[in-house]
């Protein structure tokens, strides 16, 4: 218990000793920054709830440690059973050696980067419809392509976060870049869903249909509720923000990030450009998989539509960090509609390899230009303070 001593906030040029009197107090003025009476706390008082916050900020860290550790594992446990699935396939199987064809993959890299670049200018529509000011290419690609990393974080955070990190040199508003990347994700989504469309009515996937058509209706009552629930939250949201003023005044940025989540203009014209980027990258994805299996032109469609699909339903893996192991998983089941199974699954795994060497290929060309924007900016604060 205290001593009834009492203990007063020490000055900038006091000296304090961390294992006497000041030590409770200090401590928490500085993590809960209370700008309170501290001559009316305790010594002992102000141990104990110091230790109560270190307790509690302890337990808080380590439950997040845990369930990063524990979305890791999931994603690896995914990895592991379709790299096992295909080393059993490859051992038990004859004739299905794959046919490595280097023209083919150097072709999909190449249409790959290009889409990664073409990205960045439906980015820069929604971006000036969410803050009404311009970004330039450069600017724009860069953060494109630095934050794109950060989607290998569990949680689905890690890309948002990376960008308000990135904003401040290159002169980009942070509620602007965030609204706007989450607007192409909402869009890029939609529209994957809609491209699988052809894969589900081919005549290849008539079995699956029947086979997921049983699998439905076994399972109407749990999938019912859960499009109820999310209805009804959607509709929750909208009341708030129609009727709830009071609630969301004192939420500026909230505010203003949730109006320019609905404000888009030109949404049909947004629309159409990312069908065709899709279109684009799925046909890269058909260089990629005519690289390793020697696929006929007429699969064209279908194999284009397959990787938007499985990319939609990786994404909504709330669970995994970049849809790891979920979009190969779904990757490899569409795929064995037109190829062997182990060569299906080879190419599901190889294309996150594929995805993944290009996306670090072109941080790294816009890590350089993000260092010269902060020595540009460090040159001209030092001029304008000078």
């Amino acid at each position: 218990m205290g001593s009834g001593r009492r203990c007063r906030l020490p000055a900038a040029t006091d000296v304090v000793d961390f294992d006497g009197d000041f030590r409770g107090a200090v401590f928490l003025y500085r993590i809960t920054g209370r700008t309170r009476d501290w001559t009316d706390i305790p010594t002992g008082t102000a141990r104990d709830e110091r230790e109560s916050i270190q307790t509690s900020t302890g337990i808080n860290m380590k439950y997040s440690r845990l369930l990063q550790c524990g979305r890791h594992l999931l994603a690896l446990v995914i990895l592991f059973f379709l790299i096992k699935r295909l080393y059993r396939l490859l051992t038990g199987l004859e004739g299905e050696t794959p046919a490595f064809q280097p023209i083919w993959l150097i072709a999909s890299l190449g249409l790959l980067s290009g889409y990664r670049t073409l990205l960045v200018f439906p980015w820069r529509t929604l971006y000036r419809s969410a803050s009404q000011t311009q970004v330039s290419f450069q600017a724009g690609w860069t953060l494109f392509q630095l934050s794109q990393l950060g989607k290998y974080l569990p949680g689905k955070v890690g890309q948002f976060l990376g960008i308000i990190f990135l904003c401040r040199p290159l002169d980009i508003s942070k509620t602007a870049a965030v609204v706007s990347t989450l607007q192409g994700l909402v869009f890029q989504c939609m529209l994957g869903f809609g491209m699988g469309v052809p894969v589900l009515l081919s005549q290849e996937a008539n079995h699956f249909f029947h086979k997921w058509s049983a699998i439905f209706l076994q399972n109407a009552l749990f999938l019912i509720g859960l499009a109820v629930v999310i209805i009804t939250l959607g509709c929750v949201f909208f009341i708030l923000w129609r009727k709830g003023k009071p609630f969301f005044k004192k939420m500026e940025t909230v505010q203003k990030g949730t109006r320019a989540l609905f404000s888009v203009r030109g949404i049909p014209r947004l629309l159409t450009v990312y069908l065709l980027l899709w279109g684009y990258f799925g046909t890269a994805f058909f260089f990629l998989v005519k690289s390793i299996h020697p696929i006929s032109l007429r699969h064209l469609l279908t194999i284009t539509s397959i990787y938007p699909l499985a990319w939609s339903i990786g994404f909504l893996s709330l669970v995994t960090p970049g849809g790891l192991g979920v979009r190969e998983g779904i990757l490899s089941i569409l795929l064995t509609l037109y190829m062997p199974p182990a060569t299906s699954t080879l190419v599901a795994l190889l294309s996150r390899v594929w995805v993944m060497s290009v996306e670090i290929l072109l941080a790294s060309i816009a890590w350089g230009f993000y260092c010269r924007w902060k020595r540009l900016n460090a040159l001209n604060e030092g001029a304008a303070n000078s």
